[in-house]
């Protein structure tokens, strides 16, 4: 990402709007921020650098979000926009546009926004959500940077609790990774749940499976992963299973 990208947020809700703000900040874009279409046009107007990204809300005081998007981009026809929105008869008024449905969850926003800021696809409704569960930092972020940059949405998880807290949070989860030594319950107890709700599960591990057989229903899961792994293998992996999942969703 280019030090200098410029993404103005704009949201009514102020405790969102700050959340983001300091979101993206942290990774290392310029942010700028409105609580409303027409303040939006003005800090738009006041700005004298670029601006990459419109991230607005689309109902709004005032000014609604296309309207803001509209006025803004025939001053600055090159920047980009993503629209959110809670209402979920938004996502056909806004085809043409990137959109994101809330809630959603953080990381899903950071990937779209990086997708769209690289010229990828990024409209929400349409991308891959795939769930990391790990309790390694450096393997968790390893992987997460694998699928992101292959074009998937990301949500990360340290130990089976925090996973079904983040996936009861979510719409959509279309496939986890899950390490299968986790604190608490294992990555097996995280399969299960998930195949109550006919998610796919690949677990992962460096131990040999002869030793993981002794995990209690390890041995009956579907699908497996030694680790390390390469990039290759695992891509290879999430292809295979979220095609499953596809053709297990038209029955």
């Amino acid at each position: 990402m280019d030090a200098n990208t410029t993404v103005l947020v704009v949201d009514d809700e102020v405790l969102l709007r700050n959340m983001i703000r300091t979101l993206l900040s942290q990774e290392g874009y310029e942010v700028l921020v409105a609580a409303d279409g027409n303040e939006a046009v003005e800090v738009a107007r006041a700005h004298r650098g670029s601006i990459d990204l419109l991230l607005t809300d689309v109902e709004m005081p005032r000014l609604d979000g296309i309207s803001a998007f509209q006025r803004i981009s025939c001053e600055r026809p090159t920047m980009k926009v993503l629209f959110m929105s809670g209402a979920s008869t938004q996502s056909a008024r806004l085809e043409q546009w990137p959109f994101l449905g809330k809630p959603f969850h953080l990381d899903v926003l950071l990937t779209i926004v990086s997708d769209i800021l690289r010229n990828l696809p990024a409209v929400g409704k349409e991308l891959a959500v795939i769930l990391v569960v790990d309790q390694d930092e450096d393997r968790k972020k390893r992987t997460r940077s694998i699928l992101v940059d292959n074009g998937y949405a990301v949500l990360t998880a340290s130990s089976a609790k925090e996973a079904e807290l983040v996936s009861a949070s979510q719409k959509k989860i279309d496939l986890i990774i899950s390490e299968v030594m986790l604190s608490g319950d294992s990555g097996v107890q995280v399969a299960e749940d998930a195949s109550d709700r006919n998610i796919h599960t690949l677990l992962i591990s460096h131990f040999h499976p002869d030793l993981l057989n002794k995990v209690p229903g390890f041995s009956t899961q579907e699908a497996f992963l030694a680790n390390p792994f390469t990039a290759a293998d695992l891509l290879a992996r999430v292809s295979q299973l979220l095609k499953a999942s596809s053709k297990r969703a038209t029955f």
